[in-house]
């Protein structure tokens, strides 16, 4: 009895061991099987995070361009490191707007004065499991914008909004085919802003715009540009893709100064030479004449009392600089005898920035560029040209031209304030 249970004991370890043997055995088989896999899971997720890394290192790259056009072209960019033939900047931890670091990024411009200057940016950023650095770099290009074309809406507002009350009308003609009307009646009068919120374009009942109306950047042309009952838009509305840079005017200088000028009621005048005036006033049915090319900067106050006339003789080219204020009383009129738009122009200088306002019942052909000033043709009459200002309300019942010989009307406004824009961009291969 007592070797039977020896002999069933000795047979259950051998069935334990052999068990343990064949466990073995299985175990070591899925080692090998699942090595290979997990290498090859580790290798994947490696592979992600360093693709992902590589997406935050091209983003930090092209911040760094954009921190770079932006000192070229509003900021200070002689505040960096280096001379007038390569400025440098390094962003170290770059953070999120939640506080989390992206990474770093080192940027450097080549001839930052020059008329093509050269950006390089690297964005840099650490894999989480290594000292292992993942880079990639910009470059890009810039040249000097040109002349600028202030003209080419019929309106555009640069700060805030464009305002047609009841019964207004823009459209569109072009003066080198002679006068508005008949065939000479065209449907490019667009309308622009800067501005993007809710009625940032608006159009009281039956007002009509013959042309686009282009909102500001980020807007929602379907929503932020307002239509009132009856009222119509018979070109596209659109969004700007970056906003209309609005550069300051810069004042003539060297002209003759002339004090005050002042003209009194039922005189009349000529003026046959450029000037400066620290003010501008025609008195109650005086009558003005300019006979011939001229620049006139009016320092302070522009004022035209009840029935006075400032005429503008046929042929002859005038530039206005405004400083102070304009005052356009009812049944006033500027006549430019020629009926060319391109024959009048009127600039506001950054001081300018109070109401430009027409309460006149007379015609004016012109073109009107007053960027901080806001900007009202009250009268029941009809403007032919172009108006660019802060903002911009047309009466009800008044028409406006757009006069499309202005969109080649090309301007150096102000030769020191050149503006930086991107002619070419390539990634650079770190090798």
């Amino acid at each position: 009895m007592k070797k039977i249970r020896t002999k069933n004991l000795k047979r259950r370890h051998e069935e334990k061991g052999f068990i343990l043997f064949v466990s073995i055995i299985v175990m070591t088989c899925m080692l090998l099987l699942v090595t290979p896999f997990l290498f090859q899971l580790s290798s994947a997720n490696r592979l992600t995070q360093k693709s992902c890394k590589s997406s935050v290192a091209i983003s930090l790259a092209e911040a760094g361009i954009e921190r770079a056009i932006w000192e070229l072209n509003y900021g200070d960019i002689s505040t960096w490191e280096g001379d007038i033939s390569l400025r440098t900047l390094t962003i170290s931890d770059f953070q999120t707007s939640g506080g989390n670091v992206m990474g770093d990024i080192d940027i450097k411009v080549t001839d930052p004065e020059g008329e093509n200057p050269v950006i390089e940016s690297t964005g840099k950023v650490s894999l989480t499991d290594s000292q292992e650095l993942v880079a990639r770099t910009t470059m890009v290009s810039l040249e000097e914008e040109g002349p600028l074309h202030l003209f080419d809406h019929a309106v555009f507002a640069g700060g805030e909004g464009v305002d047609l009350f009841s019964n207004a009308k823009i459209d569109s003609y072009d003066s080198t085919l002679g006068s508005y009307g008949g065939p000479n009646v065209g449907s490019n009068g667009d309308v622009g802003t800067n501005a993007s919120g809710s009625g940032c374009i608006f159009l009281a009942p039956n007002a009509k715009i013959y042309g686009d109306a282009v909102s500001g950047p980020g807007s929602d042309p379907a929503t932020h540009i307002v239509v009132g009952t009856n009222a119509e838009i018979f070109g596209e509305r659109q969004s700007l893709s970056r906003q209309k840079r609005m550069p300051s005017v810069a004042a003539p200088v060297g002209l003759s100064f002339g004090g005050d000028y002042y003209l009194g009621g039922n005189d009349s005048a000529t003026i046959s030479e450029s000037g400066e005036y620290s003010s501008f006033t025609l008195d109650s049915n005086a009558e003005v004449t300019i006979t011939a090319d001229v620049t006139l900067y009016i320092t302070g106050d522009f004022s035209m009392r009840s029935n006075t006339q400032l005429e503008i003789a046929d042929g002859v080219s005038v530039t206005i600089y405004l400083g102070g204020s304009f005052e356009q009383s009812s049944n006033t009129s500027i006549n430019n005898l020629s009926e060319d738009p391109t024959k009048l122009l009127v600039f506001g200088t950054d001081s300018f920035n109070g109401e430009m306002e027409w309460n006149s019942n007379s015609d004016f052909w012109g073109a009107v560029y007053a960027p901080k000033a806001d900007v009202n043709f009250r009268s029941n009459s009809d403007f032919y040209g172009s108006i660019v200002g802060k903002s911009f309300e047309l009466a009800s019942n008044a028409r406006f031209h757009y006069d499309e010989a202005l969109s080649d009307l090309s301007l150096d406004v102000d030769p020191e304030n050149f503006f930086y824009l991107v002619k070419s961009w390539q990634e650079k291969t770190i090798t």
